[in-house]
C-alpha cells in the first residue's frame, strides 16, 4: 500500500469536512489519504485512489472501494461500500457524492445514525451539516417514534420532521398517518394534513379529519388531538362527528371531549 501526503491530506480534509466530520478550518487535526494506488493531477486538480482507500481526518475516518475529488471545483466521489465514522455519527451507502463542503448525496442502502436518530432511504442528502433529505422507501426513527414513507426532511437543530408525501408515525401509543405530516419533536407536537388517522389501542381510540394536530405532551398528564374538517372520534361503542373536535386523552384512558 503506498501513501501519499500533502495533496492526500488536502482531499482528506476536504471530504470528511464535507462529510460533516470535521471543518478545513481546524488546521492542528492530521490528515491522510491511503489505498493501493494514489494519483494527483497538478494541472486539472483531480485526486484519484483506489483500492481498499481510507481517509482519516483527526478523528474521522472514511473507507471505500475508490475516491475522485477535484481541490478546484471541491466535488467528488466515494464509491464501494462508503463508510464513514466521527463521534457518535455513521454513514454508509454504496457511493456517496460530494456536491459541495455544504452537500452531499449518498444512495444505494444509505443510512446514517447520529444520537438517537437512525435514518435509512435509498438516497439521503445532507445540506449544511443540519438538514437531512431521504427519499425512497425511507424509515426514520428518532427516539421511541418512527416514520415511514416515501420522502422525509429533518432538519437537526429545529428538531423538526417533515414527511411530505405521505406517510406514517408509529409510536408505543399507536399510528398516526396523513397525506402529509409535521412533526416538532422537542414539544411532541405532530400535525397531519389530507386523510388524517389516529389509531391509539391503548386508549382504545381511533379519530380522523382533514387536519389533525396531536399534543402528547401535556403537565397534566393529557395529551390532546385537535381534529377538524370532516371530523370523527370512536372511543370503545361511542362515536363523534363534527367540523372540529378536542379530544382530551388521559394516561387513564378515559377521553374528554371539547
Amino acid at each position: 500500500m503506498r501513501k501519499r501526503k500533502g495533496k492526500a491530506a488536502l482531499v482528506a480534509a476536504a471530504l470528511a469536512a464535507a462529510l460533516n466530520m470535521g471543518t478545513l478550518q481546524a488546521a492542528d487535526e492530521p490528515s491522510s489519504l491511503e489505498g493501493e494506488s494514489v494519483s494527483y493531477d497538478m494541472a486539472t486538480g483531480e485526486i484519484t485512489a483506489e483500492g481498499g482507500i481510507t481517509l482519516k481526518r483527526g478523528a474521522a475516518t472514511i473507507t471505500g472501494a475508490r475516491a475522485s475529488y477535484n481541490t478546484k471545483t471541491q466535488q467528488g466521489e466515494i464509491t464501494g461500500g462508503v463508510i464513514a465514522v466521527r463521534d457518535a455519527m455513521r454513514l454508509t451507502a454504496q457511493t456517496v457524492t460530494l456536491e459541495s463542503v455544504d452537500a452531499i448525496h449518498a444512495t444505494g442502502g444509505a443510512e446514517i445514525t447520529k444520537d438517537d436518530l437512525c435514518l435509512t432511504a435509498a438516497s439521503l442528502s445532507v445540506f449544511d451539516k443540519d438538514r437531512y433529505v431521504a427519499e425512497g422507501d425511507v424509515r426514520a426513527v428518532k427516539a421511541d417514534k418512527t416514520f415511514t414513507g416515501a420522502r422525509a426532511e429533518f432538519t437537526q437543530s429545529a428538531n423538526y420532521m417533515l414527511v411530505p408525501a405521505g406517510g406514517t408515525m408509529t409510536t408505543a401509543d399507536g399510528t398516526f398517518t396523513a397525506d402529509r405530516m409535521e412533526g416538532w419533536l422537542t414539544e411532541e407536537h405532530y400535525r397531519g394534513t389530507g386523510n388524517v388517522h389516529v389509531v391509539s389501542p391503548p386508549r382504545s381510540f381511533e379519530g380522523g379529519g382533514d387536519t389533525v394536530d396531536y399534543f402528547a405532551k401535556a403537565e397534566d398528564g393529557k395529551g390532546k388531538c385537535v381534529l377538524d374538517g370532516n371530523a370523527w372520534a370512536y372511543q370503545g361503542n361511542n362515536m363523534l362527528k363534527s367540523k372540529h373536535l378536542t379530544v382530551y386523552l388521559a394516561n387513564t384512558g378515559n377521553l374528554a371531549v371539547e
